[in-house]
């Protein structure tokens, strides 16, 4: 090896050596706090419900997950939702879909919600199915935030027909 190739050599080792312990120095603080920051436990979490809102044969609303806790946290995945009847029953568990006819998420993804911050997930059916008939609807919905246990009751009344959630997803909208 020429005494060029052997001097740019060291230069580069020297380089990396520099460089190298800065950028894991700059980068560990961010894994820790994202280690650090916890699922959204049961009481971490307000549930609440837009309007419903309908068009072409479809009705939906956004499901509305507030972060009360006073301490970020996350929320990753599905809410759960359930159709409730008039004798408090499950009617229909609603289809976990990633997009719908009124929007969703290409992609699941950890939603890191601040205080006071939301994450919002897209509901969505059909007003009448596919052949024409009647569907049969709910008196209320029950959610559940994703990887909770909190499940809330909630005065939206939706159609078993083709009964969808998208992903949690940031803000309100519902849409990621």
């Amino acid at each position: 090896m020429s005494r060029q190739h052997t001097a740019a050599l060291a230069t580069a080792v020297l380089a990396a050596a520099l460089v190298g312990p800065a950028a894991i120095a700059s980068a560990a603080p961010a894994a820790a706090r994202a280690a650090a920051t916890r699922a959204c436990g049961d009481a971490a979490i307000a549930v609440s419900a837009t309007r419903t809102e309908g068009a072409t044969g479809h009705g939906s609303f956004v499901l509305e997950f507030q972060n009360i806790s006073g301490v970020t946290c996350t929320l990753r995945g599905y809410p759960g939702l359930d159709a409730i009847g008039k004798q408090g029953h499950v009617l229909r568990h609603a289809k976990r879909t990633r997009t719908g006819f009124t929007g969703g998420a290409e992609h699941i993804r950890t939603i890191t919600v601040r205080p006071n911050r939301f994450a919002s997930a897209d509901v969505e059916w059909l007003n009448a199915a596919k052949n024409g008939h009647a569907c049969r609807f709910s008196r209320s919905v029950n959610a559940t935030p994703a990887n909770t246990g909190y499940t809330v009751h909630l005065a939206r009344s939706v159609s078993v027909c083709q009964l969808e959630v998208h992903p949690t997803v940031k803000g309100r909208s519902g849409n990621g």
